[in-house]
């Protein structure tokens, strides 16, 4: 006669992969399905966004006020007499400087997006940025060896 032996199986790893693989496709029928459902939402469910420029055309946009809301510190203007410096507005949005005194400057002139700029480039008509420091950039008219400008971001508890 024929005889069936049978051993005991000393792992269950067979058993849990089975399991495993079991689960991980369930998860995918499940969420396939959830998928194709949400894609046959009605549209009258999803957010439309409405278009009012008609009504806010008339109103200017202060960038800097629109920085300050998303987080940016407040800027600091130049403290200068002369009429040259009058006729810019700027501001100090950021600063990357390093121990050699190469880096960048994050400037916003005139009220428009702050734009990096690095020592040497010209940040307005007439204007350089003439150097970066630890939270400070220097600009100079061009053609001038000396900054005549000091911009400074506030201090960190400010």
């Amino acid at each position: 006669m024929l005889q069936v032996l049978r051993t005991p199986s000393k792992s269950m790893a067979p058993a849990l992969c089975a399991l495993g693989l079991g689960a991980l496709a369930a998860y995918g029928a499940v969420s396939w399905f959830l998928q194709i459902q949400s894609l046959s939402a009605p549209v009258s469910l999803v957010p439309v966004a409405q278009n009012n420029t008609a009504a806010m055309a008339g109103l200017p946009v202060d960038s800097g006020r629109v920085a300050q809301a998303l987080g940016a510190p407040a800027p600091v203007d130049a403290q200068s007499g002369s009429a040259a410096v009058a006729s810019h507005q700027w501001a100090l949005m950021g600063v990357v400087a390093g121990a050699s005194g190469k880096g960048s400057a994050l400037l916003a002139v005139d009220g428009q997006a702050p734009k990096a700029y690095l020592p040497g480039q010209v940040v307005a008509p007439g204007w350089v940025l003439h150097s970066v420091g630890h939270r400070l950039a220097r600009l100079a008219p061009e053609g001038q060896a000396e900054a005549s400008i000091t911009l400074e971001l506030p201090k960190l508890g400010q």
